[in-house]
C-alpha cells in the first residue's frame, strides 16, 4: 500500500484480512480507502456491508448492500445479506414490520437468483418463524436441511437444527 497509494485492491485485500482478524472496524477503514480510490467494485461495497453488519451497523451496511446490487442486479448474496440487515435491526416488532418491507422480498430474490443457496432458505426460514408462520418456516428450514446436506455444510445444519427444535418449542424471535 506505501508504494501504491491509489491501489484499491490492495486496501480491500487489506480489509479482508482484518475480518480474517476479527477487526472489523479496520476493516471498514480500508474499505472506504478501496472505495475512494475505486468506486465500482461490487465486492468492496458487499464486504463493507458484512463488516458493517457484524458490528451492529444495520442500517449503514444495508446502504451498501444496495450499492452492490445496483452494481450487479443478479448479486443472490447482497440480497440475502441485506434482507438480513433489515431483519436484524432494532426490536421483534420492528423485525416484525420489516419482515412486511422487504426483508422476505431479498430473501426471496436471492433464492430466485441462486436456487441452491442454503442459506438464503435459512434466513428467510427465520423470518417466517418471526412471524409465528411455522408452516413456511418448516418448509424453508427444510430445503436448507436438504441443499446444506447436499453441499455438506456441517455449521449450516447445526444452525437448522437449532432453528427447528426452537421452532417446535415456541421460541423463534432469532436468526
Amino acid at each position: 500500500i506505501e508504494h501504491k497509494r491509489g491501489y484499491a485492491e490492495a486496501y480491500y485485500n487489506r480489509g479482508l484480512a482484518k475480518v480474517a482478524l476479527g477487526d472489523h472496524s479496520g476493516a471498514i477503514a480500508d474499505y472506504d480507502k478501496a472505495i475512494e480510490r475505486k468506486r465500482d467494485v461490487v465486492e468492496v461495497y458487499y464486504s463493507r456491508g458484512l463488516a458493517k453488519s457484524n458490528v451492529g451497523k444495520h442500517r449503514v451496511a444495508i446502504a451498501d448492500y444496495d450499492k452492490a446490487i445496483e452494481l450487479d442486479p443478479d448479486y443472490a448474496e447482497a440480497y440475502n445479506n441485506r434482507g438480513l440487515a433489515k431483519f436484524n435491526m432494532g426490536g421483534i416488532v420492528d423485525r416484525i414490520l420489516r419482515c412486511h418491507s422487504g426483508a422476505i422480498a431479498d430473501f426471496d430474490r436471492a433464492i430466485e437468483l441462486k436456487p441452491d443457496y442454503a442459506e438464503a432458505y435459512y434466513t428467510r426460514g427465520q423470518a417466517y418463524a418471526s412471524l409465528r408462520d411455522k408452516e413456511k418456516a418448516r418448509g424453508n428450514f427444510s430445503k436448507a436441511q436438504e441443499l446444506a446436506k447436499q453441499s455438506g455444510d456441517d455449521q449450516l445444519l447445526k444452525l437448522i437444527d437449532e432453528a427447528l427444535s426452537k421452532l417446535d418449542n415456541g421460541n423463534n424471535n432469532r436468526p
